[in-house]
Parts: structure tokens; C-alpha cells; sequence
């Protein structure tokens, strides 16, 4: 039950982005809020690809497993993105409602050693996700947008 509200909630958090990023004009992509950090487009495809990384993480892959993950996972245009999104939404959806409850409740550290139960670890998705979908939000607004987008039910 809990892991259906989680990922529900995670599926509210990707629709609102996809609805975001077909607002977002595309001469913006390319802009960074500071010159040390990521572009508009490069926060998108960071949340594109979130749900299936992180479940690699939760899953324990090590850090060189991670690089070649990240190396892989490219969309560049804004259909790619969109679908990347849904995709590893899809797949996190799939490989978490699969798990029992002694695996939910398993610990599995990550590769850079922060320890988590494998539900601690959909949480951390689920606020990851929010925390990014956010900072686009609040960028785009400064930046002059109008966002007609339900960000919460």
C-alpha cells in the first residue's frame, strides 16, 4: 500500500514536469541559474533519468556501474526527455512494486555509503525528484515564465 502512495505521488511529481518542460521555451534551455551549475536542459535529463538511477543505487551498484548508467542515459530533445521521464518512471514503478515487505525493509547502502531501507530509499526518489522539479519551477518563474501547471492534487 505505501509503496503505490509513493509512487503515485512520484507519478503527480513527473506528469508536472513534462507539463513544465513543454512550457519552457526553448531558447532557455541552455540557461544556468549560475555559471557553476547545471542548465535548464541538464536539470531536466538529471530528472529523466532519476526513478532508474536511484533504483540502480537502492539496488547496490557500485560507482563505475553508476558512470556507465549516467554515460548511457543522454535524451537530448525535449520528446527524448519527456520519454526518458516516463520510461524510468515506468521502471522504478515496475521493480518497486515487486519487492516484499523484508525487502522494503532491508537496508542497502549506496556507494558512497549512506545506508538506507530500501522504502527510505523511494522516499529519498520521491523528495529528490520534488527538490529538482522545484528549483525548475522557481528558475523558469524569475526568469520571466508563465507555468499553467498543477504542481500538487
Amino acid at each position: 500500500m505505501y509503496v503505490k502512495e509513493v509512487l503515485h505521488q512520484l507519478s503527480v511529481a513527473v506528469n508536472s514536469s513534462i507539463q513544465m518542460l513543454e512550457q519552457t521555451p526553448d531558447e532557455l534551455l541552455e540557461w544556468k541559474p549560475d555559471e557553476n551549475k547545471r542548465t535548464l536542459r541538464e536539470m531536466y535529463v538529471h530528472l529523466a533519468i532519476l526513478c532508474k538511477a536511484n533504483y540502480y543505487i537502492m539496488s547496490g551498484y557500485s560507482q563505475k556501474e553508476m558512470e556507465e548508467f549516467y554515460l548511457q542515459a543522454n535524451p537530448v530533445s525535449k520528446q527524448e526527455i519527456k520519454e526518458c521521464m516516463t520510461d524510468s518512471l515506468a521502471f522504478l514503478s515496475d521493480k518497486a512494486l515487486h519487492l516484499t515487505e523484508s525487502q522494503l525493509s532491508e537496508k542497502q547502502p549506496s556507494y558512497w555509503g549512506t545506508v538506507y531501507t530500501r522504502y527510505e530509499w523511494l522516499l529519498e526518489i520521491l523528495s529528490h525528484f520534488y527538490h529538482h522539479r522545484g528549483q525548475i519551477h522557481a528558475f523558469l518563474t524569475v526568469k520571466g515564465c508563465s507555468l499553467h501547471v498543477k504542481l500538487f492534487e
